[in-house]
């Protein structure tokens, strides 16, 4: 089947339609200052990166919840997201007592608690995958930063995506991603760059929607590929 684009991707060209309609406003004729039309530039741009973490967290959230409600076996779920899942934060918060402390007597029942719990069931195959919460996968990695970025599909089982995106668009994606994340950290903090022009600021955007349709047609074939075609939510 053709690729389609995700619910995430429609939600942002949505939102992104939005704001460049705003900003189009900002610019017409009946809009003559300059500090309107700045804020407006910033603004958007800012909006933008929002709508790009919302689009992370809707992609793997929808993808989550489809293989929850598919009831897929962990033997389809990648690797990495296994090993993700099954590093509990109360196993993990277990091991680094333990190790700053070396004292058995509270790790040994505190790990003992544990034994049983459904968590563990992602170590075996043929299981149907336990009921986890799908934000434990972006939660700390949403914001648009090109680590995040690798830490986030890493964890869905995609190893070197920025080589899996460049190989799809045919060019650096991550310096797309990082020239579009420069200008919005700078906007952040010091308003309107000087220099910037408003065709500058509309680049940047158009950047950020290829980068977005990049991540969706990569994330789509390993979907696809790994866990089947039910689990792409369009």
């Amino acid at each position: 089947m053709p690729y389609r684009y995700s619910r995430a991707r429609k939600q942002f060209i949505a939102d992104v339609g939005v704001v460049l309609t705003t900003l189009k406003d900002a610019f017409s004729p009946a809009c003559t200052s300059t500090s309107v039309q700045n804020y407006a530039l910033c603004s958007a741009v800012i909006l933008t990166s929002a709508g790009f973490e919302s689009y992370l967290e809707t992609l793997v959230s929808d993808w989550c919840r489809a293989l929850l409600a598919n009831g897929i076996n962990t033997d389809l779920l990648p690797l990495n997201t296994r090993a993700f899942l099954l590093n509990d934060p109360a196993i993990e918060g277990a091991y680094k007592k333990f190790i700053l402390r070396q004292n058995e007597s509270d790790f040994l029942p505190e790990i003992g608690g544990l034994v049983g719990n459904d968590i563990f069931l992602f170590a075996k195959n043929g299981e149907v995958i336990p009921a986890f919460q799908p934000r434990r996968l972006y939660s700390d990695c949403k914001y648009p930063s090109p680590n995040n970025i690798k830490r986030l599909f890493r964890r869905c089982g995609i190893d070197s995506v920025f080589a899996k995106l460049a190989a799809v668009a045919q060019k650096n994606v991550e310096n797309l991603l990082t020239s579009f994340n420069d200008v919005r950290t700078e906007m952040a903090h010091d308003g309107m760059p000087v220099g910037l022009s408003a065709t500058d600021v509309r680049a940047r955007i158009s950047d950020a929607k290829s980068v977005i349709g990049y991540i969706d047609r990569v994330f789509y074939a390993h979907v696809r590929k790994q866990t089947g075609e039910a689990s792409w939510t369009v």
